[in-house]
């Protein structure tokens, strides 16, 4: 099972910037596998934009091997056609030399018609990356014929992830051949149901329609102990394939920041 934190970001001041920068040179150091930025939910639950990206552009450069996550919200469903996320996923795939992670953030449930598909997003995201001139025409959005560049340094594209915490989220996410992020910070109970409402939504997949290789994540809020080490190892047996492990904010700041990242990398697993 792979070990990831999980860091929700807002302005990145100069501090804030550092203390992150040297946090993800201890992971790294330590080994841990990836590091997910995802925006601050507002009051409504609803997820901001940008700053994760610009986080993760300027900490880029100062690591070489753990992979880099980015939560973006605003695809599914779709408010505009999804190029400037494209540019923006593929230059910051280029700048972490191919280490880069999708994760969309959804609105809400994720329901559909055959005019308003709830994955177009997605899809319209996947064909700027290959298509060597994107149009598109739907009941939703015309896109006249261009070229949409840079293209990402991993091809075809990114592993790309669906952000949720219900099982139809999770459903969902197999469905549309895509890697799921369990935000739901649900026992283990529940989240034995979201397991397997992703892997019974995997079982039906087109198989023409994967876009990501299968994979089940979840995310947790665990103080370092015997406690939180019996339930990652319980995730490992279960069939997560990565535990995430929320990083920033703390109150405890810098300090507890590090000691989740010491006993992350510390827990000895199968």
């Amino acid at each position: 099972m792979q070990r990831a934190l999980l860091y929700q970001v807002g302005d990145p001041g100069p501090e804030g910037f550092e203390t992150m920068r040297e946090e993800l040179r201890l992971a790294e150091l330590l080994g841990l596998d990836a590091v997910w930025c995802f925006p601050n939910a507002g009051e409504a639950g609803d997820f901001g934009e940008g700053a994760p990206a610009i986080w993760l552009a300027a900490l880029a450069p100062s690591t070489e091997r753990i992979r880099l996550g980015w939560g973006l919200p605003g695809l599914l469903p779709p408010m505009r056609p999804p190029i400037r996320e494209a540019e923006q996923a593929a230059s910051l795939d280029i700048a972490a030399s191919g280490r880069l992670e999708l994760a969309l953030l959804p609105v809400g449930a994720l329901e559909g018609t055959d005019e308003r598909p709830w994955d177009e997003g997605l899809r319209m995201l996947v064909a700027m990356w290959e298509a060597p001139v994107f149009s598109w025409a739907s009941e939703r959005f015309r896109v006249a014929p261009v070229s949409v560049v840079p293209r990402p340094e991993q091809r075809p594209h990114p592993p790309l992830h669906l952000a949720g915490w219900t099982p139809d989220h999770a459903r969902r996410a197999g469905q549309g051949g895509l890697a799921y992020v369990d935000l739901s910070g649900a026992d283990d109970e529940t989240l034995e149901v979201h397991l397997a409402a992703y892997t019974e939504g995997r079982s039906e997949a087109d198989p023409e329609d994967l876009v990501a290789a299968s994979g089940f994540a979840a995310a947790c809020e665990l103080e370092p102990g015997p406690a939180a080490e019996a339930r990652l190892r319980a995730w490992e047996t279960m069939g997560v394939d990565q535990a995430i492990l929320r990083a920033g904010p703390l109150d405890g700041g810098h300090d507890e920041a590090r000691e989740r990242i010491r006993f992350l990398a510390g827990v000895e697993l199968d």
